[in-house]
């Protein structure tokens, strides 16, 4: 696992215990049916990620936790970042670790 997917899928997880507790368990075993992977899948393919939560707990439950991973990531991200989906975040994750 890279630096910047590690970062990630730590954001995800405490982002969902946040949330509600539980809830990160029932998101990997979806994404493990779905996409075959856990909660990495956000770092490899963030749209499909996000097409998968929004499946398991609608539209706006799934901005909702993608605004709280970015939120949890913002401080890493640098001065004046301005990130507003997750595809952006991982965009960026990427230039600052260089992968």
């Amino acid at each position: 696992m890279s630096k910047g997917e590690e970062i990630l899928v730590k954001a995800i997880s405490s982002a969902l215990k946040e949330v509600a507790p539980g809830l990160e368990a029932v998101l990997d075993a979806h994404l493990k049916v779905t996409m075959n992977k856990g909660l990495e899948a956000a770092y490899e393919n963030p749209k499909e990620f996000k097409n998968a939560v929004s499946k398991l707990f609608g539209d706006y439950s799934a901005r909702l936790l993608e605004m709280v991973i970015i939120n949890k990531l913002r401080g890493r991200l640098g001065e004046g970042t301005d990130v507003n989906s997750l595809e952006e975040l991982v965009e960026r994750i990427r230039r600052i670790y260089g992968e």
